[in-house]
């Protein structure tokens, strides 16, 4: 009796390791879908289908604008010769007529509702020097806050928005070229012409609040 309880012990010592291998490997394969799973949400950009889809089909209305994202933002750059005269912060009316309708359909597109809404002024690197606008500062800024108002006007959230101005330190083409050396002529004004401009963007909002420690009251 006692041989034949030898003779068995050893296959049920051999199915309960069989058994745990199979449950860790099983275990090693949903860990590994979930790092991958993870990994994709993580590095996934910010949906703005709609928005590409909407500049798409009106391609003729919106041929100097632009749409871009990234992992966490959809980007609108307008371009400030479109939005106002040389030099000044008043929207034009002609421009009014085309952006009315575009952000009509970003209010309708549920992948923005909850959006952050941040509007950033920029400008080229020329000085201006008037009594209105000291600095290219305050010219970027009075434009920001007057596209930020005809948003505010069409009932897109003013909860979420936000006004930002960075005058030329911010330029989306560089005023060099790849040697280092200044851009002069037609290449000059080309940059300077993209780099003046408002830029809107629609930014995924935070999880939760942060809750800060007080250092000093």
């Amino acid at each position: 009796m006692s041989g034949l309880l030898d003779r068995l012990r050893p296959k049920t010592e051999t199915s309960e390791s069989g058994e745990w291998v199979l449950t860790f490997a099983d275990l090693m394969t949903l860990l590994f879908c979930f790092f991958v799973l993870l990994t994709f949400l993580s590095t996934a950009p910010k949906n703005c289908t709609g928005l590409a889809k909407y500049f798409e089909q009106n391609r003729g209305l919106y041929r100097n604008f632009e749409l871009r994202n990234s992992k966490l933002e959809c980007v609108i750059s307008l371009p400030s010769d479109f939005l106002f005269r040389s030099g000044g912060d008043r929207v034009q009316p002609a421009a009014l007529t085309r952006l009315r309708p575009l952000f009509q359909e970003v209010k309708r597109l549920e992948e923005h509702a909850t959006d952050l809404i941040i509007v950033e002024g920029h400008t080229d690197n020329v000085p201006i020097r008037t009594r209105r606008f000291p600095s290219n500062w305050e010219l970027s800024s009075a434009r920001a806050t007057n596209v930020s108002t005809f948003l505010r006007r069409i009932g897109m959230s003013e909860e979420r928005m936000s006004v930002r101005a960075y005058a030329e330190q911010r330029p989306r083409v560089p005023y060099v070229d790849d040697f280092g050396k200044k851009l002069r002529g037609r290449q000059l004004r080309d940059a300077r012409k993209k780099n003046r401009r408002v830029d809107i963007i629609f930014v995924n909002p935070p999880t939760k609040i942060e809750e800060f420690g007080i250092l000093f009251k």
